[in-house]
């Protein structure tokens, strides 16, 4: 097949770039012609010009007027002499060329919209053709392959995005939409948004809403992965997910350890039974016997079964894997229902996600942190995201977490609208000991027990602690705090 890509003419608009920088010699003066710059700013940069010596003349209009300098044949000549660029665009007659152009003012955005996506389309054709070559390279993997150039497209999509402000009265305008929407609602939650199924947690966040980046972290063994597993099924079965799928993403366990919790929760069978296959009760005499096991975990099974979950056990995902996945079944599900869609993406942790960022952990942990968070307002979906706690929290008298505990960079704090701590007392032994050290006491561990979720930071209210009961038998978290209502 014929690469009709590279055989295809270079999109450029050569006379367009003169009529923009020709602009600047038909102002009033000065002033006037640092708002023609500003106007331009917002729509293009020095690399959008196709042409060379357009590029130049724009850079060196650029330094005048960053320096007060009025923008007139002279002075960009002398300027261009100053950065030794005037003799590589063609000298005086080039300056003489521009000027000869006749652009307008008023055609300012014009000029720099056609000049702009032409440098898009340009650097479109510039990634396609590079694909083309590598995806002929024998040494080239594709799923990285496609990756990387998901990730370049973002990039120029990046570029490209819209950059107009909001005015205020249309911000208010649909805050008083929103407002009588609640007023008239006697839901806690935000319109939107989902349930956690535990009411004062609901009250503090208004349930997991689009667009935001949530945190729950917590040092290895709390019980973040069984927290998160439990906040995915009540999402799954309230009527506010409407037919909109929920996904968990989790790099340490495969599918069936994954499905063996969930069950275990849902059933309230111990783990333990379901992980040997002994001691599982069963109705006898004929009889159904609700309480039995095997009867719950039948049940359980029809219920979760009629839920809209995907569960993906890729160890060693990289970020731009994720959003590739989430974008392609997002694109799936709206094709099979316009309703459909996802719903709630769960992360399990945050840590373990590969980058392409090589200078340092904390950098790319800030790096997948930004994305996480851009990536929700993408989709347009909640983001809960598990992270892992520094060992710093060991060496306090008071092990609760903070802020400063989390693992490998502050950019996860700023990222994130709501971060949330698991603590337990109990995962701690008399000598102060954790359930991640060697030395732990196991026997002394309670099968039942009170949990803390300690919200450090919510930007959708305040912060608190919700008491909870964490049931680690069966992987189960309920309520315990006396505000739940």
């Amino acid at each position: 097949m014929e690469d009709s890509i590279i055989n295809n003419h270079i999109p450029q608009e050569v006379q367009t770039e003169k009529a923009l920088l020709s602009a600047f010699f038909y102002t009033s003066g000065l002033s006037e012609q640092q708002d023609v710059l500003d106007r331009m700013l917002g729509i293009i940069t020095a690399d959008d010009f196709y042409d060379v010596k357009n590029k130049k003349f724009f850079q060196a209009i650029n330094e005048l007027l960053n320096d007060d300098k009025i923008v007139e044949p002279l002075t960009v000549s002398d300027q261009m002499k100053a950065d030794k660029s005037l003799d590589s665009v063609g000298g005086e007659g080039y300056i003489s060329e521009v000027l000869s152009s006749d652009g307008t003012i008023a055609n300012v955005e014009n000029y720099a919209k056609a000049v702009h996506e032409k440098a898009t389309q340009r650097r479109l054709i510039d990634l396609f053709n590079q694909g083309n070559g590598l995806a002929h390279d024998p040494a080239s993997q594709s799923q990285d392959l496609i990756a990387d150039i998901r990730s370049k497209l973002d990039s120029i999509e990046d570029q490209s995005e819209n950059t107009d402000f909001i005015e205020l009265k249309k911000s208010l305008s649909n805050t008083i939409d929103n407002l009588n929407t609640a007023a008239r609602s006697n839901s806690i939650l935000r319109e939107g948004a989902l349930p956690s199924d535990y009411p004062y947690l609901d009250k503090l966040t208004k349930g997991w809403q689009q667009n935001n980046l949530v945190i729950l972290a917590a040092r290895p063994a709390v019980g973040k992965t069984a927290f998160a597993l439990n906040l995915a099924i009540n999402a799954a079965k309230s009527k506010e997910i409407g037919k909109k799928t929920v996904v968990i993403f989790n790099m340490e366990m495969d599918d069936q350890s994954l499905s063996t919790r969930i069950l275990a929760a849902n059933a309230r069978v111990p783990m333990d039974k379901l992980i040997t296959g002994r001691n599982l009760t069963q109705s006898s005499n004929g009889q159904v016997d609700p309480n039995a096991d095997w009867t719950r975990i039948m049940l359980a099974n029809e219920r979760l079964s009629r839920l809209n979950i995907h569960l993906d056990t890729t160890p060693g995902i990289r970020i731009n894997e994720i959003r590739a996945k989430l974008r392609n079944l997002q694109s799936q599900l709206q094709r099979e229902d316009p309703d459909g869609g996802i719903g709630l993406v769960i992360i399990d942790y945050l840590q373990l996600i590969e980058s392409d960022v090589t200078e340092s952990r904390q950098q790319a942990v800030a790096a997948i942190s930004r994305s996480l968070k851009k990536l929700a307002g993408e989709l347009n979906v909640p983001i809960i995201a598990l992270s892992q706690l520094s060992r710093g929290v060991e060496g306090r008298t008071t092990k609760r977490p903070m802020l400063s505990d989390l693992r490998d960079s502050g950019a996860i704090e700023q990222d994130a609208d709501i971060v949330m701590f698991l603590y337990r007392d109990d995962y701690y032994d008399q000598d102060g000991h954790s359930e991640d050290d060697d030395d732990f006491d196991e026997s002394a561990i309670p099968d039942r027990g009170p949990v803390e979720l300690i919200i450090a930071k919510n930007r959708q209210g305040a912060n608190s602690t919700v008491k909870l009961m964490f049931d680690r038998s069966i992987q189960f978290y309920g309520n315990l705090d006396p505000r739940q209502a």
